[in-house]
């Protein structure tokens, strides 16, 4: 049982790695052992077997060498528009931090005179001004320091 199960599996793998027809000879040797071949041993008494022609079918189809290009050009080109896009955010994104470094860097030195000035105002819309006591003016400095704090994340 055993060697008819190593023979048919032996048969088979031997179907299966031929790509082209070729003739398949099976003899057994003086121990009573069964062969299969593709060349008929010299001096033995072979018999040639008659097998069906297989015809390979292949997971993917065969491709053209256009169609292979096709598919290669379309993938180059998905992947060069991936890297031009991955290069667009991360020069937006320099670009956004260079303008809120400039920004931080704008507001902290107008943060530097805040504690110079001693009135504030606000200006009507008529051109009026309303000052601001000393309390709303401390007021306004803090909520100009949270805010740059806020912001920028300094202190």
């Amino acid at each position: 049982m055993r060697l008819s199960m190593q023979l048919g599996s032996m048969l088979v793998a031997m179907l299966l790695s031929w790509t082209a027809q070729a003739d398949v000879y099976r003899w057994v040797d003086d121990k009573g052992r069964v062969h299969f071949s593709d060349q008929a041993p010299v001096g033995g008494n072979a018999e040639a077997l008659d097998l069906p022609e297989v015809k390979e079918e292949p997971g993917t189809p065969d491709l053209s060498e256009f169609e292979r290009m096709q598919r290669q050009q379309k993938l180059v080109k998905m992947l060069e528009e991936e890297r031009l896009a991955k290069e667009e955010q991360r020069a937006k994104l320099a670009q956004e931090a260079e303008e809120r470094a400039k920004y931080c860097t704008r507001f902290r030195n107008r943060l530097s005179y805040l504690d110079q000035y001693t009135h504030f105002y606000d200006e009507k819309e008529d051109g009026t001004r309303e000052y601001m006591s000393e309390d709303e003016a401390d007021a306004y400095r803090s909520g100009l320091k949270q805010k740059f704090r806020d912001e920028c994340g300094e202190a």
